[in-house]
């Protein structure tokens, strides 16, 4: 080891300092300061720095940095510098610097950039304004000739008033077509008008529990079966038929459609709910 750098190290630990404490204090980095203590200048970035250095080192640990330089001058490099070389951290720190500073005025500036947004803004409204009001000034409003139009309102009316009429007349003609089921002053007996020459659709459904049901038509049973809730069973009475009736072994659980059109059979209590319904149609 080379004496001033012994004599360094000596001074630094009786001040209680590691080398990093050292680094810290000269923000001199500590492979720097271990190559003076071991006297290894040559691992310093130049000649120059290595009497910078020593000086900032014997200044840190309480040596006179010039008496130290003057004693050991023959032994220190003694060169003016070629290039300087800052040390990596005051690079880094100096790059910091000047970016909070270039952030810094530019904040100084904002509200100058925003009043100039605004003025840029109002200007904009103002021109398209003005724009906008010579377009509208520049045109020219030709009346368009209403004649056309008239005869054409007049003839969709026409043709309007005339569709409603045939419809209602197709309507008219359909409810006097269409089937009729009419209940007498007799309970359970109906009167059917209009059968189709293809038959009468009755649908026979068990609405809301198990229905036991007979159909006939005139004096012979077509089908006989007990229903489930909402099984439902189609028969297309002939239209040469003259009667058919329905027998259900509880009405309450027993619905009846007739070319689409749902019966109002009622309720019963529970010692009446057996019915028979007896249809009767007129040619």
């Amino acid at each position: 080891m080379d004496e001033i750098g012994q004599k360094l190290r000596n001074a630094r630990i009786k001040k209680g300092y590691t080398i990093d404490d050292l680094q810290q204090i000269t923000k001199i980095q500590k492979r720097y300061l271990i190559a003076i203590e071991e006297g290894q200048f040559d691992h310093l970035p130049g000649d120059f720095y290595v009497r910078a250095f020593i000086k900032q080192y014997s200044d840190a640990v309480g040596i006179a940095s010039d008496d130290l330089l003057e004693e050991y001058k023959a032994e220190i490099p003694n060169s003016q510098p070629t290039q300087e070389v800052a040390p990596e951290e005051t690079k880094t720190r100096s790059i910091k610097e000047e970016s909070n500073s270039f952030f810094s005025n530019l904040g100084n500036f904002i509200p100058q950039i925003i009043v100039g947004i605004v003025i840029i803004v109002i200007i904009a409204v103002i021109a398209f304004g003005m724009v906008h009001r010579n377009q509208n000034a520049s045109s020219v409003t030709i009346p368009k000739d209403n004649t056309t139009q008239t005869t054409k309102k007049t003839t969709k009316t026409t043709k309007k008033t005339t569709a409603k009429k045939t419809a209602k007349k197709a309507a008219a003609k359909k409810d006097t077509n269409a089937v009729s089921v009419k209940e007498s002053d007799t309970q359970g007996t109906y009167t059917v008008k209009n059968v189709p020459t293809d038959g009468l659709k009755v649908d026979v459904t068990g609405k809301d529990g198990q229905a036991w049901i007979q159909f006939n038509e005139g004096t012979n049973t077509t089908w006989q079966q007990a229903l489930s809730a909402n099984e439902k069973k189609e028969t297309t009475v002939p239209a040469d038929t003259a009667t058919f009736t329905i027998q259900t072994g509880n009405i309450n659980n027993t619905e009846i459609t007739i070319d689409g059109k749902a019966l109002d059979l009622g309720t019963s209590d529970s010692s009446s709910i057996v019915r028979t319904l007896t249809f009767n149609i007129e040619k």
